[in-house]
């Protein structure tokens, strides 16, 4: 159990990333270790099993390694209770509905709506700490409208007993009136807002000059607010993050602001109405056990059979109206799909002749001020919306997932290219990253060619790959430098792997709006002189330069 005796704010899970990465490692638990003690030793070997597993994403062992299986396992998995360590680790009624992976954005919002401080699991003082924060989330979202992530990092943060609402609600509209009366820039703004905000959530740890945090030796006032500054706003990523998985929020268009899905609106109006927002009280760890495990006692919108029906007739979806509910729910699953595949066609005609091209630049230079909510993700969305607009391809294919609002809600799995783009004599697939360095090559050096590989082994036509990060790394520039030149079995031969950079692909695309881009066959002509060059280039420096050398003129 953590020692929380010193937190004064929330907190959320920062590990993992997204709620999603804890199905594949929870399964790897189960499967290998269920009816184990969770001590040191199993740890150890859990996390030897995960990193050998093709779900990890890291570049080498850790130093403390029983450390890192428990920051797996032991923060989002165990609180959300999804897994039982104690006695024996054991899959729970709510894990084993998470594991079947059929409507895992219902089973994430009956978790997390049950999550609370304080806990058995996190004994906070009960004084200060009364709340249910992702439910309470959703109350703060509905009565302001939208947030921003600075926002949710300055004040939902402080907000941690549900009879302050008003005081939180109060402090979010003032600190909107003052950015509006503020002469200078936004950041500079923010920047005061944190610097004050911290200075009283810690008065006491400042005037006693205890301001050593775990992150540095460093005990300056200014690396102090600097760490907790940087710690808010990874914990107000967190937040949105994991309600992301839920879908009952979404983004802005244009602010990117985080407001309640307007598709999911009646679910959440729902929960607000029917879940009790103070925390449930428990006189034993086993009644607490048995509330958390439960994958039944949060009744969700579409739990009612009215509900369901109601919205299944809406979307004039067939249906046996004698089905069994959990049946029903995947008529509804099916029309669901189906909306979502009409949002992207949709956007595919919003995207054609260059009508969203100011847009798209705006994203791109917002995701290189990493002023976006999720770069990786917003990247692959942008760049697939970049190729739908230069037009002329038979298919544009991305993998990412989108909301019912059309929103982007998580990249591409690791076993499909980011983009798949089929034109009329050729095939080409979109690889991105944000990644930079060594990581860069680390995490794209293998899936990128064997990518490339799977597409040019299923079709006839020539295969190229466009690879797009904000810096393209030494490493892996010399590394498709090198498999373009040689024959790699693997990969079905020499690839046809061409690196650009963000600043590169901008350029790109300003090129196809000003030269009136007409045709595919400019683009198979840069990408075929971009590897014909390879070929030729005494280095990969060399060739980089003359990657960059072909925009100007690739459209004649």
């Amino acid at each position: 159990m953590a020692n929380l005796s010193k937190t004064k704010t929330l907190f959320a899970f920062t590990s993992p990333r997204t709620l999603e990465k804890i199905i594949p490692e929870l399964r790897l638990l189960i499967n290998n270790f269920r009816g184990q003690v969770w001590n040191t030793e199993s740890q150890i070997k859990f996390f030897k099993v995960l990193f050998d597993s093709p779900y990890y994403m890291g570049e080498k062992m850790p130093s403390n390694i029983s450390l890192a299986a428990r920051d797996r396992i032991t923060r989002a998995p165990k609180a959300l209770g999804f897994v039982d360590l104690k006695p024996k680790i054991e899959i729970t009624q709510a894990g084993q509905e998470l594991l079947k992976e059929k409507r895992i954005g219902d089973v994430f919002t009956r978790q997390l709506m049950k999550f609370q401080f304080p806990s058995p699991y996190h004994k906070l003082p009960e004084d200060k700490f009364c709340i249910k924060p992702y439910l309470e989330f959703l109350h703060l979202l509905k009565a302001v409208g939208s947030l921003s992530k600075t926002e949710i990092a300055l004040f939902f943060l402080q907000h941690i007993h549900i009879d302050d609402f008003d005081s939180t609600i109060k402090k979010i509209m003032d600190y909107r009136a003052g950015a509006k009366r503020f002469k200078g820039s936004r950041k500079i703004y923010a920047y005061h807002q944190f610097e004050e905000e911290i200075k009283h959530v810690y008065h006491k740890d400042i005037a006693a000059k205890d301001l050593k945090t775990r992150e540095s030796s460093d005990a300056s006032l200014q690396k102090f607010i600097k760490t907790k500054r940087s710690n808010w706003i990874d914990y107000a990523d967190a937040f949105i993050r994991y309600l992301r998985a839920t879908e009952l929020i979404t983004f802005q268009d244009k602010t990117l602001r985080v407001v309640i899905s307007p598709a999911k609106s009646k679910e959440v109006n729902h929960l607000l109405k029917t879940i009790d927002r103070k925390p449930t009280k428990f006189d034993s760890i086993a009644k607490f056990k048995s509330y958390l495990f439960s994958s039944k006692n949060i009744v969700l919108f579409y739990d009612i059979r009215a509900n369901l029906i109601k919205e299944i007739e809406k979307l004039k979806l067939d249906y046996d109206a004698t089905l069994p509910i959990e049946q029903l729910k995947d008529v509804l699953e099916i029309g669901i799909e189906t909306t979502k595949v009409e949002k992207i066609k949709e956007a595919e005609k919003e995207l054609k002749d260059f009508k969203e091209y100011d847009d798209i630049v705006s994203i791109f230079g917002k995701l290189q001020k990493r002023e976006v909510p999720d770069p990786p993700l917003y990247l692959e969305w942008n760049v697939w919306r970049a190729m739908v607009m230069l037009n002329y391809a038979k298919s544009v294919k991305g993998n990412f997932k989108i909301d019912l609002d059309g929103v982007p809600l998580s990249t591409a799995g690791g076993n499909m290219p980011d983009i798949e783009i089929e034109y009329d004599d050729f095939k080409l697939i979109v690889e991105v990253t944000m990644s930079r360095g060594n990581t860069q090559f680390k995490m794209e050096s293998e899936s990128v060619p064997r990518h490339f590989g799977k597409t040019k082994e299923g079709t006839d036509k020539d295969v190229y790959c466009l690879f797009i990060a904000p810096k393209i790394s030494e490493g892996a520039l010399a590394h498709f430098f090198n498999l373009n030149r040689f024959k790699t079995k693997l990969y079905g031969g020499k690839t046809r792997i061409v690196p650009i950079d963000l600043s590169q692909f901008l350029y790109f695309i300003e090129i196809a709006k000003e030269k009136n881009l007409s045709s595919s066959q400019p683009i198979k002509e840069y990408l075929n002189t971009a590897i014909k060059s390879n070929l030729s280039a005494d280095d990969e420096e060399v060739w980089q330069n003359q990657i960059n050398d072909l925009i100007p003129n690739w459209v004649a």
